[in-house]
C-alpha cells in the first residue's frame, strides 16, 4: 500500500468527516508493518504542522472484548494537545463517536526501555479517572484490527479527572460511568490485567520503535466497560472512589 496515499485520505477523512471505505478491503492489501507505518507518517505530518503529542491512547487492552470481536492483540496511537476536551465536547467535528472510561496514567518521570514492567510503572506517576472519545475515519465500525491500527486506534478526544498518586495496586481501582442514569461499573484489571501493565506495555512497544514515554505524558489504558455512542445534550460522569471524577457534555 502506498503510505503517504493513505495518509493524504485519512487526513482529508478527518478534516471532511467523509468516512473511507476500509484500507483492509483495498486490492493492493493492508499488511501490519503498513498499518504502523500509515500511523507513523499521520503523526509526522500533524508534529510538523505545530501539533503536540501529550502521550498515547491504547486500544483493546480488554482480553474479553478482544476475545468477542476476534482480535489477537492491543494497539496504540497518539494523543495530541488538540484533543483535550475541557467539560464539553464539540460534536460537530466528529462523525460517529463513541466514548468508554478509562484509568489514566500520567508518567513522573521517562520511561524507556524494553524491560520495563508493571512495577516501574507503578513507582513512576500517578493516576487518575477518563473519558476518550473515539471516532474512526471509516464508514462504519466493521473495521479490522490493522484498519484500526492506520487509523491511530481511533482516537479523537479525552477528558481528564484529577492526577493523584495511589496505595494500593492498579488492578483493584474502580470506576462508574453513568450516562442518562445508567451506570457501568470495572475495576482496573480490565486492562491487560492491571493498567499499570498495560503502560509498561505500551513503553516497551515504543522501545521497539526508538520511542519513549517521556515525562508528563498521559496514556489512556483502554476501556474498562462497554463504550456509549454520543449525541448532543448527553453528559456523562466517571466516578472512582479512590480517584475522583470526570465528566464530559456534548454540544
Amino acid at each position: 500500500m502506498d503510505i503517504s496515499s493513505a495518509a493524504d485520505r485519512l487526513e482529508q477523512a478527518r478534516r471532511t468527516l467523509r468516512g473511507l471505505p476500509l484500507f483492509s478491503r483495498d486490492p493492493a492489501g493492508l499488511t501490519e508493518g503498513d498499518a504502523w507505518a500509515i500511523a507513523a507518517e499521520v503523526d509526522r505530518r500533524r508534529a510538523s504542522a505545530g501539533g503536540h503529542r501529550t502521550g498515547y491512547k491504547l486500544g483493546w487492552t480488554s482480553e474479553a472484548m478482544r476475545a468477542a470481536l476476534g482480535i489477537d492483540a492491543p494497539n496504540f496511537g497518539s494523543l495530541w494537545d488538540d484533543m483535550a476536551a475541557q467539560g464539553t465536547l464539540a460534536l460537530s467535528r466528529l462523525r460517529h463517536p463513541k466514548a468508554e472510561p478509562e484509568f489514566a496514567f500520567r508518567a513522573g518521570r521517562t520511561l524507556e526501555g524494553p524491560d520495563v514492567d508493571a512495577a516501574d510503572v507503578r513507582r513512576s506517576g500517578r493516576w487518575a479517572v477518563a473519558l476518550e472519545v473515539v471516532d474512526p475515519r471509516w464508514e462504519n465500525y466493521d473495521f479490522t484490527w490493522l484498519d484500526n491500527t492506520a487509523d491511530g486506534s481511533s482516537g479523537a478526544a479525552y477528558a481528564l479527572g484529577q492526577f493523584v498518586e495511589v496505595d494500593q495496586p492498579p488492578e483493584e481501582l474502580e470506576l462508574t460511568m453513568t450516562i442518562d442514569g445508567e451506570h457501568r461499573s470495572g475495576e482496573g484489571r480490565a486492562a491487560m490485567g492491571s493498567p499499570a501493565e498495560a503502560v509498561a506495555y505500551l513503553v516497551r512497544e515504543l522501545a521497539r520503535r526508538g520511542a519513549r514515554l517521556e515525562e508528563g505524558m498521559v496514556v489512556l489504558t483502554g476501556g474498562i466497560t462497554a463504550p456509549v455512542d454520543l449525541r448532543p445534550g448527553l453528559a456523562i460522569d466517571v466516578s472512582s472512589p479512590q480517584l475522583g471524577s470526570c465528566s464530559l457534555t456534548c454540544e
